[in-house]
């Protein structure tokens, strides 16, 4: 398997099908929902001395990894197996970014990130296959 063919392919890239419009769907659902969360809820628990376990902390990652993860999968369409190698990937990019920013200029290293990272992973993949599960009848609606 050549790295062209390892996220996804010329078939399913060319379409528009319905898991690609739940994948847009979920992307800018998971955006704004990550951008009330670190303009609304951050500033919130901050004024209010709240401890929420760090979620607070981790909003850009744990969501923002969501956020990545289906605006990837709306780009590229992949089958359901790529579209695994899709989030582990993004995953993967984001713990190891995470690893080597005491290196980068101005990085700070946060566990909380990692774990946003891995929390907000598993929540993509959950929505991942809950998309593929209602979806089995994956509708092809255009080809270019």
């Amino acid at each position: 398997m050549s790295l062209k063919t390892f996220f996804t392919d010329k078939e399913h890239i060319r379409t528009i099908d319905i898991r690609r419009i739940a994948y847009t769907v979920t992307f800018l659902l998971s955006f704004l929902l990550t951008e009330l969360g670190r303009n609304n809820y951050r500033p919130y628990i901050y004024e209010n001395n709240i401890n929420d376990l760090g979620i607070a902390d981790a909003m850009g990652n744990l969501g923002g990894i969501v956020v990545q993860i289906f605006f990837g999968l709306a780009i590229l369409n992949p089958s359901i197996k790529k579209g695994y190698r899709v989030i582990a990937f993004f995953v993967g990019g984001y713990i190891l970014y995470e690893i080597i920013q005491p290196i980068l200029p101005k990085g700070v290293f946060d566990w909380l990130d990692i774990y946003g990272t891995i929390l907000g992973g598993a929540i993509g993949i959950l929505f991942y296959f809950l998309i593929n599960l209602f979806t089995k009848k994956n509708k092809i609606l255009y080809r270019f």
